[in-house]
């Protein structure tokens, strides 16, 4: 069941035209009519009649469709191009941020890398002072028990 303003809309008229077809084809149409709550309902039949009698060519109606319903795919193509693109704009944005975010952290460890580096090399050079220090201290032990070895002896 179709509204009368529904079949105006299909047929390119105005409501008064469709009206006044009801009117003129009243005979025609009895049984193909409802009304509830004052809103006027067509079957496919009473639609069928008057489209003929509006004259109206198959092919205009359906091109007609066809080129409406063609038109209002392409406006939700076009919506939906553009969202996609704004949010593409908006992830890559978000990307580009968190990279140079990992950037400035990557920076960071690194320097914090190069300043532990720095640490262990400045307690190796320690160590091997101590090493050094511990072997001198080993000699001097020697020489002294030597020494003492001689003293004692003597």
């Amino acid at each position: 069941m179709y509204k009368v303003i529904d079949v105006a809309k299909l047929f390119s008229v105005s409501k008064v035209t469709i009206y006044k077809k009801i009117s003129n084809n009243k005979e025609a149409l009895k049984g193909h009519i409802v009304k509830k709550k004052n809103v006027t309902y067509l079957d496919d039949e009473a639609v069928e009649i008057i489209k003929n009698s509006l004259q109206v060519n198959n092919e205009k109606v359906t091109g007609r469709l066809i080129d409406d319903e063609l038109n209002k795919v392409y406006e939700e193509i076009k919506l939906h191009q553009e969202i996609n693109e704004k949010l593409k704009a908006e992830k890559i944005s978000m990307l580009n941020e968190e990279v140079m975010e990992l950037e400035s952290m990557i920076r960071h460890l690194n320097s914090q890398i190069v300043i532990k580096q720095n640490h262990l090399n400045s307690k190796n050079d320690v160590l091997e002072k101590f090493k050094s220090l511990l072997k001198a201290n080993k000699t001097l032990i020697k020489q002294l028990d030597r020494y003492q070895t001689e003293l004692s002896t003597r």
